[in-house]
């Protein structure tokens, strides 16, 4: 169940208002009793005062009684009579005023205002003797002596009605002390108590709203940043809680999107590669077609060349071949063959033989026949041909070393018109190398077929001649006619197989040649 965070946040506050309210409301009581309290010490005070000034009056009143028994003298008498005519009029005032009030002690202050009310009575004898002695100027000191008891009785009667007042003013001071250390013990607790409630709630905040918006703040940052399996956990059933949740569950949909999206471009960057691997092979496949045309446009035109050099050349050159030989004969019959006359005619058939197997080339290249497919053994036909060519490698000074990889199945393929493809290939390596050197050549296996690689040390094929060397009628050998690795990648072509080179000028050359087990029909 879902409990709201913002609702106990509320009740706290609200009981902590009820809190500061009772608490404010009893220290407001006992304040408003302090301040009564104070008002009644302040009344107090002034009857105490009222009071104390009647005891100084009576206190004068002895002291003048006193003076006049030691001085006879008017001015003593004189203040004797005002002060007992001021204390009447205080003590009747001061009576009146305590009559009307009604509090504690009243009724004995009121009896002994009764009793300094009764010491005046007697001491209007005092009156009437000091008048008595303005009139005759005679007086009896014993008879005064006795009315002085009066002026006592009055000045101990002040003191009592004083003392009941300075209790009334302890009480209250008691009882206002005793407010303020309410108070003061309240104020200490509400401190204590609201000091460890603030902690307490300082602490539960933190630890529940803070904290938990603090590790999302920054499980945010780092989801903006990209971390998008970034997840946040808590055990609050609050909103916090709901929070936590409602972004796991938008970061787990973000991260399923992302992940889509990440398939998707991984599928379209795939689907583009693989179409740009179509388009590149098909491409390849256009340039090879390309290639493929140029080269019977050249086939046929050679073809047509052939035909008209066959039909307009070679009968009149084998007529002039025939009419060498004769004439050869003639010379030698007539002046010998060390003659001059014999060279040059030595030297017109040989030119003439010369034409006539560039026409056979032509003838050839143009009429080339489609390969004869039957079983054979590559590495048979390795060696044979190897055995034609070795002699001439030898005169040479040339070593021709064989790499054959044993048990390597029986395929089909035109073994006369391979071993074609490996004479012109030795051919050009023997010629190649000026001196000693060595061919190598190798025979191997792999997923695509059989493998036929020739390598010669010779002087290697220039850089910019490597685009063009299959090229029909381009030679960079001097006199070469051009034909020889043509027909080599015409062959090769044909078995549905294909033919590489890698030279470098100055190191050798490398012939590899792959061709397929099984060819597509």
């Amino acid at each position: 169940m879902l409990k709201k965070l913002g609702r106990s946040i509320t009740i706290a506050n609200i009981i902590a208002f009820f809190v500061v309210i009772i608490v404010g409301a009893v220290s407001i009581y006992f304040t408003k009793k302090i301040l009564s309290n104070a008002n009644n010490i302040r009344e107090e005070s002034r009857n105490v005062v009222f009071i104390d000034n009647l005891n100084t009056d009576a206190y004068r009143l002895v002291l003048a009684i006193h003076h006049f028994l030691i001085d006879a003298d008017e001015i003593y008498s004189n203040e004797a009579i005002s002060l007992i005519s001021k204390i009447k009029e205080n003590v009747v005032i001061y009576k009146s005023y305590e009559e009307k009030g009604e509090y504690e002690g009243s009724e004995e202050e009121i009896k002994l205002l009764n009793s300094i009310l009764s010491d005046i009575q007697g001491l209007n004898k005092v009156k009437a003797f000091f008048e008595e002695f303005a009139k005759t100027g005679k007086y009896n000191p014993n008879e005064l002596i006795a009315l002085e008891e009066f002026a006592y009785g009055l000045e101990d009667a002040t003191k009592k009605i004083n003392s009941i007042h300075f209790k009334k003013i302890e009480r209250w001071l008691n009882e206002s002390l005793l407010y303020m250390k309410i108070i003061l013990s309240l104020y200490l607790i509400f401190i204590i108590i609201g000091g460890i409630s603030i902690f307490a709630g300082h602490r539960i905040l933190q630890n529940r709203v803070v904290k938990p918006i603090k590790d999302l703040a920054e499980a945010t940052i780092e989801f903006a940043d990209g971390k998008l399996d970034r997840r946040v956990y808590t055990n609050s059933k609050t909103e916090i809680g709901q929070l936590y949740a409602s972004f796991n569950r938008m970061a787990e949909k973000l991260q399923q999107n992302d992940e889509i999206l990440r398939r998707f471009n991984e599928e379209l960057e795939k689907k583009v590669k693989e179409r740009t691997q179509e388009l590149q092979r098909a491409n390849e496949q256009l340039q090879k077609t390309q290639r493929a045309l140029i080269r019977t446009e050249k086939i046929a035109a050679v073809g047509q060349i052939a035909a008209g050099v066959t039909h307009e050349i070679k009968n009149p050159l084998n007529s002039l071949s025939i009419n060498t030989q004769m004439l050869m004969r003639e010379i030698s019959q007539k002046f010998g063959k060390e003659s001059s006359l014999y060279e040059t005619a030595s030297l017109i058939k040989d030119e003439i033989s010369r034409i006539n197997n560039i026409l056979e080339e032509f003838v050839k290249f143009a009429r080339f026949p489609e390969p004869q497919f039957q079983m054979n053994d590559i590495n048979s036909v390795v060696r044979e041909v190897v055995d034609l060519v070795s002699s001439d490698a030898e005169k040479s000074g040339i070593t021709i070393d064989l790499s054959l990889q044993e048990r390597i199945p029986e395929f089909k393929f035109d073994a006369r018109q391979m071993k074609e493809v490996l004479i012109n290939l030795l051919q050009n390596a023997i010629k190649a190398i000026n001196g000693k050197g060595r061919i190598s050549i190798e025979t191997g296996t792999s997923d695509d077929g059989v493998i036929l690689r020739v390598s010669d040390n010779g002087s290697g094929i220039p850089e910019k001649y490597m685009d063009k060397i299959f090229t029909p009628f381009f030679s960079a050998r001097e006199g070469g006619l051009g034909l020889g690795l043509s027909i080599v990648q015409r062959i090769v072509e044909n078995h549905g197989g294909k033919i590489t080179c890698r030279s470098k000028e100055g190191s050798g050359t490398t012939f590899e040649i792959i061709l397929p087990f099984e060819r597509e029909e």
